[in-house]
């Protein structure tokens, strides 16, 4: 009986090694899926780092343009005003 006993206890060990085994396998390979995740992950920040950098410099470039283009066309506005009033001054000095 007690060799038995001694029998199961040690099929007992043998398969609770063996889960310890395996759960330290799945263990390794979750950690080294989760590590080359992780990486993903720092590579896809650096990339949103670098396009979110690009997208506030063409921004800056868009507002620059803007603000050029909107004084040119202030000073056409005030040129064609210019020139409207002294057409209308020659209109009228010939009268």
């Amino acid at each position: 009986m007690s060799e038995d006993l001694l029998h199961q206890l040690i099929h007992m060990v043998g398969e609770n090694n063996r889960l310890v085994k395996e759960m330290k396998e799945e263990l390794k390979e979750f950690k080294t899926e989760m590590y080359a995740f992780r990486e993903e992950m720092y590579t896809f920040r650096d990339e949103m780092y670098e396009f979110r950098d690009d997208t506030y410099r063409r921004l800056d470039s868009i507002d620059r343009h803007d603000k050029l283009i909107e004084a040119d066309l202030d000073l056409l506005h005030r040129k064609a005003n210019d020139n409207e009033r002294e057409i209308n001054r020659l209109k009228h000095a010939g009268q």
